[in-house]
């Protein structure tokens, strides 16, 4: 078993309840995924809270009553990956699923690997992660729209989906006109913002996202952080054979605006820009060499953070 911890909860959400799977067999079955079940017959039962650790899986944010639960009450918990958690189970003959099944793979996977803790938030800090969550899915919902117009040749149907774009991208100018004010609101008490902010290709979707979506910034080693967010090449040997690396898994949603943002980074930063020609002159892809100026953007960032060291006073010692 990881760490201090000398009792492991798995649990295993849904919309409207929880199985859970106790190490020490106290807890063990389902119940309501409401605060007050949450609270009275998961978390009350927990008598040594930094003894414990309670495990689930990320699962579009049902998990946030649990989580939330947990932090207030003391106690360690750590949100896993789906997928890793199903390739866990598949590994320990586990092809079954079931709910059930599914909270004991989630405990045993919690023992077994080492996880990052989720960081509680303040309730300016969720709202604002919430801001962050709802422009990705204005952005999804106006692709979709945008696809189900050049699909669509009824002139009715095809202006009553212009009118939902046009709402959805109104409603985008203002998510993005109130987290531009946040961040200045919290730029007053939380110092990472300006050092963010002050590398050349980082905007404000950048900074929210990694601000709302990456907590761990600052607090890994390179290696960690670029897994964590899934721009690491995977080792992929066999025999003599040395295949090509590929990056997987990670946080889709960081690992969508850090293209972005390499991608401006690539024109306008000059680490970046140099980085990236290099490994263009060397014969590398355009797509290797953009993801790995991916790579290069977060570990920048990643050691300013950690150093409390804006662009002008980092630029000259990271480059090299």
């Amino acid at each position: 078993m990881q760490g201090p911890y000398k009792r492991v909860i798995g649990v295993d959400i849904a919309s409207e309840k929880v199985d859970v799977c106790d190490s020490e067999l106290k807890i063990n079955g389902t119940i309501p995924n409401t605060v007050s079940s949450i609270r009275k017959q998961l978390i009350s039962k927990v008598r040594s809270p930094q003894e414990t650790l309670i495990v689930c899986e990320a699962t579009g944010g049902y998990e946030h009553v649990l989580v939330d639960a947990a932090h207030e009450a003391g106690i360690p918990v750590a949100v896993a990956n789906p997928r890793q958690v199903r390739d866990f189970a598949k590994g320990h003959g586990f092809l079954e699923k079931s709910d059930s099944i599914d909270a004991r793979m989630i405990r045993r996977f919690g023992e077994d690997v080492e996880l990052h803790l989720a960081v509680p938030r303040s309730k300016e800090e969720k709202h604002h992660q919430a801001l962050v969550r709802r422009r990705c899915q204005l952005m999804q919902l106006i692709n979709q729209e945008e696809n189900r117009l050049r699909q669509t040749n009824d002139s009715v149907a095809c202006e009553m989906i212009e009118s939902t774009i046009s709402h959805l991208k109104k409603q985008l100018e203002e998510t993005d006109q109130r987290l531009e004010k946040l961040l200045a609101e919290l730029a007053t008490h939380e110092p990472r913002i300006k050092i963010i902010e002050s590398v050349p290709g980082v905007g404000t979707v950048t900074v929210s996202t990694l601000l709302a979506e990456l907590p761990e910034l600052g607090q890994l080693n390179r290696a960690e952080i670029a897994k964590l967010v899934g721009v690491a090449p995977m080792l992929n040997q066999t025999g003599k054979s040395d295949k090509k690396r590929p990056i997987r898994g990670g946080r889709s949603q960081v690992r969508k605006v850090l293209y972005m943002a390499a991608l401006v980074a690539t024109r306008c930063n000059p680490v970046i820009k140099s980085f990236y020609q290099r490994l263009l002159r060397r014969g590398k892809p355009k797509k290797l060499a953009l993801v790995a100026a991916m790579r290069k953007l977060l570990t920048i960032l990643n050691d300013m953070v950690r150093n409390q060291e804006p662009w002008r006073s980092a630029n000259l010692t990271l480059s090299k």
